[in-house]
């Protein structure tokens, strides 16, 4: 039980008191003692349940409603990163499903199911059907949509380094949600991912300048 519910508590239970003390104080006074005592009860009354009983019950009504589910993501995020901190990688990724399960339509531990694999397990290819499947499963909000399809992308431009494959999904994002600043997000992408590929074609073509330099 935390400080300010105490006292709260006792507050209210003073204010009982108190009331009580009145009443029996009262109880041979005249009808107009008697007026007034009420009304200096009832406005002490509603003092006390504006300042101290209804946000009282606000709070337990919010934490019942609310905490419960928090509380649990936040454990099974704290789990998960311990897992990943022991190099329990499947142990994370279990706490992540548990967040998947608590809230399906939050796509966050989708895409940190998806990291594990890629970047922890070196399987980009589990990671890209995660991200995959989870995205046709249901019809996901805009945001939340591109959001899982520009995880995709990112997987398959840093982890499998196929410049096609991203630029199509690009693609996808740019005809799926025109007009929007995830549209204009790709535009920006794919100009990065030719400037990657044209890196790496150069790096292609020194290399194989140096290879045959040496041959002569």
């Amino acid at each position: 039980m935390n400080r300010e519910l105490i006292i709260r508590l006792c507050f209210v239970v003073l204010a009982l008191l108190v009331a009580a003390l009145v009443v029996d104080a009262i109880k041979e006074a005249d009808d107009g003692m008697k007026l007034v005592a009420v009304i200096l009860l009832g406005v002490t009354g509603g003092i006390l349940m504006v300042k101290f009983v209804i946000p009282w019950i606000g709070d337990a009504m919010g934490e019942a409603v609310f905490s419960s589910g928090e509380q649990v993501e936040q454990d099974e995020m704290t789990k998960a990163a311990a897992c990943i901190s022991q190099g329990d990688y499947p142990g994370a990724i279990g706490h992540y499903e548990k967040m998947l399960e608590d809230k399906p339509d939050d796509p966050f531990p989708v895409a940190e199911i998806a990291k594990v694999h890629a970047e922890r397990l070196h399987d980009p290819q589990s990671a890209l059907q995660v991200l995959s499947d989870h995205l046709q499963s249901k019809d996901w909000p805009v945001d939340d949509a591109a959001f899982i399809m520009f995880r995709i992308a990112d997987v398959q431009l840093t982890q499998l380094h196929d410049f096609e494959a991203a630029r199509d999904m690009l693609q996808q994002v740019i005809g799926n949600f025109p007009n929007t600043r995830h549209s204009a997000n790709a535009h920006h992408k794919m100009s990065e991912i030719e400037q990657a590929e044209y890196k790496v074609l150069m790096d292609q073509r020194l290399k194989a300048g140096a290879s045959g330099g040496a041959t002569a």
